[in-house]
């Protein structure tokens, strides 16, 4: 289980989110957890997913990160 981190300008939020939420549902994958932190001028996505071979893409499609 792998867990990606995406920061995003808070203006793009909705957008980023409306993103994810169609590119997990391209894939098929399962229910996901999604935290949120505020930090100034933006907003911090995790991602956690089941696979890490989806966490990869994912991670690669949204220009995420791991961070342990």
């Amino acid at each position: 289980m792998r867990v990606v981190h995406v920061r995003v300008a808070r203006a793009d939020f909705a957008k980023s989110l409306g993103e994810m939420r169609e590119w997990l549902d391209r894939h098929k994958t399962p229910l996901v957890r999604f935290e949120t932190q505020m930090h100034r001028s933006t907003i911090m996505i995790k991602v956690q997913l089941d696979s890490d071979d989806l966490a990869e893409q994912f991670r690669k499609a949204f220009r995420g990160s791991y961070v342990d």
